[in-house]
């Protein structure tokens, strides 16, 4: 059940980030919008960083797909885990795994609030 709570977590921290973007850029995709201005502003590895996540988020959400098919060629370039196509568990005999294909762990919703921050320190979303 923790391990559930931490994925809804997760998406609701960049759900909100999103409506965020999209109130203060003026914008309908707000994400799409974030990667253009970090991108102008030379935070290259800070948008791959963000669109990484951004992926597995729709990963956590919609399961198998466009993001998930980007996010397995560079599974082993990832700060965080991925489950293979043929895999079925992250720890197998682990009994609390929820079956999603991003683990889901306490570093990984730290990785999303973190990276959330630097993003809206970026692009001065809150000053």
């Amino acid at each position: 059940m923790i391990q559930l709570q931490k994925a809804i977590y997760a998406v609701g921290m960049f759900s909100i980030f999103e409506a965020v973007l999209q109130d203060r850029l003026q914008c309908t995709d707000g994400f799409k919008e974030a990667l253009v201005l970090l991108e102008t502003k030379g935070e290259s590895k800070l948008k791959e960083q963000f669109h990484d996540l951004h992926l597995a988020i729709n990963v956590l959400k919609h399961g198998k797909g466009r993001s998930y098919n980007f996010l397995i060629k560079k599974a082993s370039a990832l700060p965080f885990k991925i489950k293979q196509p043929l895999d079925s568990f992250f720890k197998e005999g682990d009994v609390s795994e929820v079956t999603t294909l991003v683990e889901v762990d306490d570093a990984f919703v730290f990785l999303c609030a973190d990276i959330i921050e630097k993003v809206s320190e970026s692009l001065c979303i809150n000053c």
